[in-house]
């Protein structure tokens, strides 16, 4: 089993068997359809209004997945991994982790998504058509934003016509919190330790999608909440990832806010063909797409090409170098 594979380790579901028995109807657990999520949604309304209601959703892999291999959130992964553990591999498609994160960004902004289930839109417009708000929370950095708004919208979302109020939340890129007074954020000093949260990098809050450039979601989700004109009494959330959900999920019931936490595998199928694939088509590609590019933009009588194709991505997953340290 290689290395990098992702799993929920037991102690993790563990925890969240020892929390839901303290969280009422509160509840962490898989699926393969998102209609479980609006069937817990449907639930909390009923409980407690649509108004007391966020539905939270991750991007990728959960509301979008790369239509192809290559970017895909699998990919990224395995070139990460590679670049922490196999530097010299002749598969990877940058020389460290800042141009991986380089070439990430460029392949979101060529790239097309696709939702993991076809009616997956239609779903959330169910939610929001009862009223529930629509929060977006995403590993991504907000040098993604431009991109990651374009598939929301070609794929049929329309996540900033139903989200939360926040008038409070500043506009562009900014430190979520500040560990010196780190209760003014919404989160306690506990908390902070517990999280393992370290000096905060920028993030961006806009039209519901928080761009948290591979923090702490719980952590994110709490700085959120602290904005919101109107916090939920309960939330439904959804993330491919087992961390993430552990995380909300855990953040949540310590502020007393119910939660339906579902880890979503509708793309473990295509993640675990790509895991045990062999690689070398996916390769070629990135490679015939990088000669595409410095033939493209090679100056004129110049001997070398123009290296960047995208300026200062900011883009991270979970387990970004800068989390690693902390929490791996």
């Amino acid at each position: 089993m290689p290395p990098f594979r992702r799993f929920a380790p037991l102690l993790t579901l563990l925890a969240a068997g020892w929390l839901s028995a303290v969280a009422g109807a509160s509840e962490f657990r898989e699926t393969e359809r998102f209609a479980d999520a609006v069937t817990a949604v449907d639930s909390y309304v009923a409980q407690y209004g649509a108004e007391n209601v966020w539905l939270v959703v991750d991007i990728d892999n959960t509301l979008l997945a790369m239509q192809g291999d290559l970017g895909s959130d699998q990919w990224f992964e395995w070139q990460e991994y590679l670049v922490f553990n196999e530097p010299d591999s002749p598969e990877l498609v940058a020389e460290d982790f800042d141009g991986l994160l380089d070439v990430q960004g460029l392949l979101f902004t060529l790239g097309k998504m696709r939702p993991p289930e076809a009616d997956l839109p239609a779903m959330v417009q169910k939610t929001q058509d009862a009223g529930v708000a629509t929060f977006v929370i995403t590993s991504r950095g907000d040098a993604f934003r431009a991109a990651t708004e374009r598939e929301l919208s070609a794929a049929g979302y329309d996540i900033a016509g139903h989200a939360p109020a926040m008038s409070k939340a500043p506009q562009g890129e900014f430190l979520p919190y500040e560990l010196s007074c780190i209760e003014d954020y919404g989160i306690r000093p506990s908390e902070a330790k517990l999280f393992g949260l370290k000096e905060a990098r920028p993030i961006s809050l806009e039209g519901g999608v928080m761009m948290t450039a591979g923090q702490h979601k719980g952590a994110m989700l709490l700085v959120a909440l602290e904005f919101a004109d109107h916090p939920p009494k309960a939330i439904v959330f959804v993330d491919d990832h087992a961390r993430h959900v552990h995380r909300i999920y855990d953040a949540m019931s310590r502020h007393d806010i119910e939660c339906t936490a579902l880890q979503y595998k509708a793309e473990d199928k295509n993640v675990a063909r790509f895991r045990y694939c062999d690689k070398r088509e996916v390769t070629e590609k990135w490679r015939r797409l990088e000669s595409a590019l410095k033939e493209v933009f090679t100056l004129p009588g110049a001997d070398a090409p123009v290296d960047e194709a995208v300026e200062n991505p900011a883009h991270a997953t979970a387990d970004a170098a800068p989390e690693r340290a902390a929490s791996h």
